[in-house]
């Protein structure tokens, strides 16, 4: 079924909407979490919460990528479920750690979206390999021999590109005054 006809069931208050979004989705959602929770339980436990918020939230909301939208909040339940489990993984797991170096700390909700929105102008300015390693890394928390495999390259490349773009990341976001020298 089409993303649109998805969106129509879902405006119409349809319930064959989440059987039809757990059937064009549910891989995603699955690969997503599963990349952040690492066990299938909760990943199927977030399945049903995922599906739960896009029946809540659509409509109001409108998406215009339901794919995105739909890997958005896979990634948010995922994450939340790991904070209310109070679970560490491991840095070569999470790679937020890696991230942590890179980037300050935001003190608002606004500071968060300025950041946020200076990152999208990084990553446009940036070559569609490293835009897409980075983006595979850094917002589906995938490992590094996944991304090696999936884009072609070698994972001694994925890790050199990473520290590029974080290192150039730092640069950029130093030259917009966001750290204090």
């Amino acid at each position: 079924m089409e993303d649109s006809e998805i969106l129509l069931l879902l405006n119409k208050r349809d319930e064959t909407a989440v059987a039809a979004l757990v059937e064009r989705f549910g891989g995603l959602c699955r690969s997503v979490m599963g990349n952040i929770l690492r066990d299938r339980r909760d990943v199927e436990e977030c399945l049903n919460s995922v599906m739960m918020r896009l029946w809540s939230s659509i409509p109001p909301a409108r998406p215009k990528d339901l794919t995105a939208y739909t890997a958005k909040a896979a990634r948010n339940e995922a994450l939340m479920r790991l904070r209310r489990n109070g679970a560490a993984l491991e840095d070569s797991k999470l790679p937020l750690d890696e991230m942590e170096l890179f980037l300050p700390a935001s003190e608002s909700a606004e500071d968060g979206i300025a950041l946020r929105e200076l990152i999208e102008r990084f990553l446009k300015k940036q070559s569609e390999e490293r835009r897409r390693i980075f983006i595979l890394r850094y917002w589906f928390f995938e490992p590094v021999e996944a991304i090696a495999e999936k884009c072609g390259v070698s994972q001694s490349k994925v890790t050199s590109l990473l520290f590029r773009t974080r290192n150039s990341l730092r640069k950029y976001l130093e030259s917009e005054g966001w750290f204090d020298e």
